[in-house]
């Protein structure tokens, strides 16, 4: 695939808007980097809240998800909205009560303990890697469709773009950014489908019912089941009714942990306005998440009726390559494939869907639309009674495609890159900030030198930013070069919610509603959440271990964030309540912030502790 020189130009545009705007708003001041000085309004805070949540899961991946898994896919839209209420009520008003300027910094004041500390930060490291990791997959994409490299090529040209802009000023610069980047992305996410369903219709949420339909019927056609019949298909290595419920109740649970979202109610100036913030954000992220399906059933038609022309030639051809070479006869099928697509048409009761040659070439030159050959006799050569040919679509191309498959032209698909790009650095700046704090006030300044500078600290954090990028750049190589993972961007973000809910989520309840919660009970809670959570995600995604089954249904890698939560949850209460209690100055605080005058009286004491031991 030939570089697109529109695509490129609207993406370089973007980045450097983004970078003139970082530069602008650069801190000058610890807690302007670290909290932007508490003077983001809720409507701002929420608008930026809702661009550090919605990454390139949401944009890139979101729709590809639904328009994989259908009904099943339900479980990302209700879990990661529905978490917001539960952030709402539960975690933002009562943290931003605590007056800190990080999530560790809170477990230190909390858990009365540098220890404590000390372990949020690791925790804090796995979860936001694994979330930094599936943006630069996402940023990786993009890239690969603007430049014709492949996308595993450009994984490790991501981390170099986040970090020309990310370095300039923390906090307040991010902020600045991401307001910046949700317009853009909210935008050229609407336009597409604003196009496509029907004439200019600014509800195009009201007029996609026929593409459902035609989805519906191909996907029976092919899979013997409706694409909206719920609880068939297997998903992040699960099955099940059981299985769905778990996964939706793991991303609740898991936004509630998450380092980088936390940190934006720190920002705030009041605890009222940490609730509204909360409102804004959803409000915000609504917009996005209830247009997703539309996508999906837009794609989905495409996808699915490109299965079906490349499923029926492989019925009618197959047996003639018995006895040939692997090599020809995934050769043989790739360079059909898109005059295939050209020249054929699927029927269905609701009309007939033409796919179209040219996308599924473009996206076949990213690596992203493949045939893959099996070789059970593993000797090179095609035997028809036991090797398969199948075509594999990655789920991450249904919004960045979907120009492509209507012919929308370049400037739209170049918008629609733009706005992925822009959700995926939007939260790519939210991790590496939460990292970077993590590596300079909570480990250089808590343990290596406590004196630090302003200026010497914000150094080190610009150093810092520099090995992030370097660690989560090889991940996201490793993983998108690695079909044993199947790594997609929503399932890798889903990881990251797993890890949060075995963590940090038991330990940041606990800790602000019930105040018997020792720091020893938060310490070995979140080692159990940790060793129950991380090796069952590593193997069972390597296909090292097979799913554990509960009720006579697979428990994939997402709903096993509940099995963490739960584990976490019942280690710190057993443990709290045969160590000694907290001292009663802690106890009397968690009882004070629950009450809203008090919570504004005791967020205001303990800005005024922070600063003095600043």
């Amino acid at each position: 695939m030939a570089m697109d020189p529109i695509a490129v130009g609207f993406l370089v545009a973007s980045i450097v808007a983004y970078m003139i705007i970082a530069y602008r708003a650069k801190a000058e001041t610890a807690e302007e980097f670290y909290v932007a000085a508490r003077r983001v309004s809720p409507v701002r805070n929420g608008m930026a809240t809702a661009a550090d949540w919605m990454s390139g899961a949401s944009f890139i991946s979101m729709a590809g998800a639904v328009a994989a898994l259908g009904y099943d896919a339900s479980v990302f839209l209700i879990g990661w909205s529905l978490s917001y209420v539960l952030l709402a009520m539960t975690i933002a008003p009562f943290l931003r009560s605590y007056g800190k300027y990080t999530i560790p910094d809170f477990f230190e004041d909390r858990y009365y303990s540098k220890t404590a500390r000390l372990f949020a930060v690791i925790m804090l490291y796995v979860v936001s890697l694994t979330y930094l990791t599936a943006q630069l997959l996402g940023v990786g994409i993009v890239l690969s469709r603007a430049f014709g490299l492949p996308a595993t090529v450009m994984t490790l040209v991501a981390p170099l773009i986040v970090l020309l802009y990310s370095s300039f000023g923390g906090m307040k610069s991010i902020t600045w950014t991401q307001v910046a980047q949700y317009i853009v992305l909210i935008t050229a996410y609407w336009i597409p489908i604003i196009l496509l369903t029907q004439l200019w219709n600014p509800i195009p949420h009201i007029a996609y019912g026929q593409h459902v339909e035609k989805v519906d019927e191909i996907v029976y056609n092919l899979k013997e089941h409706a694409w909206t019949e719920p609880f068939w298909r297997p998903y992040a290595s699960g099955t099940g009714q059981l299985n769905w419920l778990m996964s939706t109740i793991a991303l609740m649970l898991g936004t509630m942990g998450l380092p980088h979202v936390l940190m934006r109610f720190y920002t705030v100036p009041s605890v009222r306005d940490a609730r509204k913030s909360v409102a804004w954000a959803l409000f915000f992220i609504s917009l996005l998440y209830l247009t997703a399906p539309v996508y999906a059933a837009l794609a989905g038609e495409k996808e699915y009726a490109l299965q079906t022309i490349f499923a029926n030639h492989v019925k009618a051809e197959a047996a003639n390559f018995a006895g040939r070479p692997i090599d020809e006869v995934q050769r043989y099928f790739s360079e059909n494939l898109p005059k295939w697509a050209e020249q054929e048409v699927v029927r269905t009761q609701a009309g007939e869907v033409k796919v179209g040659g040219d996308w599924v070439r473009k996206w076949m030159d990213a690596g992203l639309i493949k045939v893959v050959v099996t070789d059970a006799n593993n000797n090179g050569v095609f035997d028809p009674d036991k090797d398969s040919i199948s075509l594999s679509i990655h789920k991450d191309i249904a919004v960045l495609g979907l120009p492509d498959m209507y012919g929308l032209g370049a400037v739209i698909a170049s918008i629609i890159l733009v706005g992925g790009i822009s959700a995926a650095l939007s939260t790519a700046d939210g991790l590496i900030l939460a990292m970077t704090t993590g590596a300079t006030r909570d480990i250089y300044k808590t343990f290596i030198n406590p004196r630090a500078t302003d200026k010497e600290e914000l150094r080190v954090a610009r150093l810092s930013m520099i090995a992030i990028a370097f660690i989560s750049g090889m991940l996201a190589y490793a993983m998108a070069a690695n079909p044993r993972i199947g790594a997609y961007i929503a399932k890798t973000v889903a990881w990251a919610f797993v890890f949060a809910a075995s963590t940090l989520t038991p330990a940041m309840l606990l800790g602000l509603h019930w105040k018997r919660t020792t720091k020893e009970g938060a310490i070995a809670g979140m080692i159990a959440g940790l060793a129950v959570a991380l090796p069952y995600v590593v193997l069972v995604s390597l296909g090292y271990m097979s799913p554990i089954s509960i009720a006579g249904q697979k428990i994939g890698t997402i709903a096993w964030g509940v099995i963490g939560f739960l584990v976490n949850l019942i280690v710190t209460v057993v443990v709290s309540l045969v160590t000694t209690p907290p001292p009663r100055q802690v106890q009397e605080l968690v009882e004070r912030i629950r009450v809203p005058a008090a919570a504004e009286a005791a967020a205001a004491k303990a800005e005024a502790r922070a600063a003095g031991g600043e």
